[in-house]
């Protein structure tokens, strides 16, 4: 009898829970907690002074930024929130306080970050801050997430690059904010990892995640798929045989339907309106609402829209410029990463890239939020791990840390839709 499979499990005692608690520790990251942290407080510090040169919300207006000022709690507040209470946020700060509701623009943002938000509020937090710390605390997983992923193509000095360079990339600043991407980013990242690892349900369960945090989950149906069929060896016989780990795809599509759901039951927000392409998919994917956020949006064929902005270019130079800037040069990063991909990763970042430069938002700023779109590209940073080299990561991070700094500011003064 095999001694190892009679012994009695190890007791959960004090002890051994410490001993497995200093385990885990041991294999964290600590360079990218360290990294987390410093960006934390970095852009927080920086953006609460910036926020005194145009103080928006009512706390920045009442509370100077120094001297410190009792009460010291409301004090905090106006230093390290209310500086990034700007454009999307006051939406997601209803939801949290008060729900959803028809006619107010709430219904096209999707739940999950205010759903895992809103627990935090019951203990006491602020909407603001149980928002920024659910943001954050994505960020901080999203990076050691994103090196396991790259571990499995890439050595470790090549890996340990692909979190780094995501974050040199400027607009993801986002990523501290109390915004979506950072619990995208995590719950798209976890479901390629998954995949990799031919764990399909842990993969499906985070893609619909992601599903229920933006519509761009439901593009994480391609590089699944893909995987499913490179591990069926690209036979449709395999394939069929191996029906179950297919139905592994399902949470992604049962998300969206449980979000349209909820919409149609709770909100009354739901009216197929079949007159267009575009009317469907405003009406049933988006939100009939989705005007009161951006009033004139659409999905426009990408050299549309891309002639749009050049058009309006010198009306308003630095919001469109800044915006087909970083936009092309995203599109320089994925063509030298583009070698590097798997097969999968391409249909992502391909859809994702594609989407991202279609999405039209009116003839005044044609390309709102174009380099935070095209942020959730993730894999294009592995790719890029791939082909730099270690020595000049510094040439990297550099300008990449001025412009977190710059969009930062530009975003806190509102001078720039993220």
């Amino acid at each position: 009898m095999n001694e190892t499979l009679d012994a009695p499990p190890t007791p959960w005692t004090l002890p051994v829970a410490w001993q497995r608690l200093r385990a885990c520790a041991r294999r964290l990251p600590w360079r990218l907690v360290a990294l987390w942290l410093a960006l934390r407080l970095g852009l927080s510090l920086w953006a609460a002074l910036i926020s005194q040169f145009r103080p928006l919300t009512p706390i920045e207006q009442r509370l100077a930024l120094w001297p410190p000022a009792a009460p010291w709690s409301a004090w905090l507040e106006r230093v390290l929130l209310a500086p990034w209470q700007r454009w999307d946020v006051p939406y997601y700060l209803a939801i949290v306080e008060r729900g959803y509701r028809r006619d107010d623009g709430t219904a096209q943002f999707h739940p999950l970050l205010a759903w895992l938000a809103a627990p935090l509020t019951w203990l006491g937090l602020s909407p603001l801050l149980a928002l920024l710390l659910v943001s954050s605390a994505a960020t901080l997983a999203l990076l050691i997430v994103l090196e396991r992923l790259a571990r499995l193509d890439l050595p470790p000095e090549r890996a340990r690059l692909a979190p780094l360079l995501l974050l040199a990339f400027p607009p993801a600043f986002v990523l501290f904010a109390p915004y979506t991407e950072s619990l995208w980013l995590l719950w798209a990242v976890l479901c390629l990892w998954w995949a990799r690892r031919r764990r399909w349900w842990l993969a499906g369960l985070a893609g619909g995640l992601a599903t229920l945090t933006r519509q761009q989950g439901l593009f994480l149906l391609l590089p699944l798929a893909w995987e499913l069929w490179a591990a069926s060896e690209r036979r449709w016989r395999v394939a069929l045989a191996r029906w179950r780990s297919w139905l592994a795809l399902a949470p992604i599509p049962l998300a969206m339907l449980l979000w349209l759901v909820y919409r149609a039951l709770a909100l009354g927000d739901l009216r197929a309106d079949w007159s267009s392409p575009q009317a469907l998919i405003y009406s049933v994917l988006i939100s009939p609402s989705a005007s009161k956020v951006v009033p004139q949006q659409a999905f426009v064929p990408p050299w549309m829209a891309l002639a749009h902005a050049l058009a309006r270019l010198a009306h308003a130079p630095l919001d469109i410029g800044t915006d087909l800037a970083l936009g092309l040069f995203f599109l320089l990063l994925t063509a030298l990463a583009w070698p590097c991909l798997r097969g999968g990763d391409r249909w992502l970042v391909a859809a994702l890239v594609l989407v991202s430069f279609s999405y039209y938002t009116g003839p005044f700023y044609p390309y709102m939020g174009l380099p935070r779109h095209l942020l959730l590209a993730v894999p294009v940073f592995i790719g890029l791990a791939a082909r730099l080299k270690p020595q000049r990561v510094a040439r990297v991070l550099l300008p990449g840390l001025a412009g977190l700094l710059w969009l930062t500011m530009l975003y806190v003064l509102e001078a720039w839709v993220p």
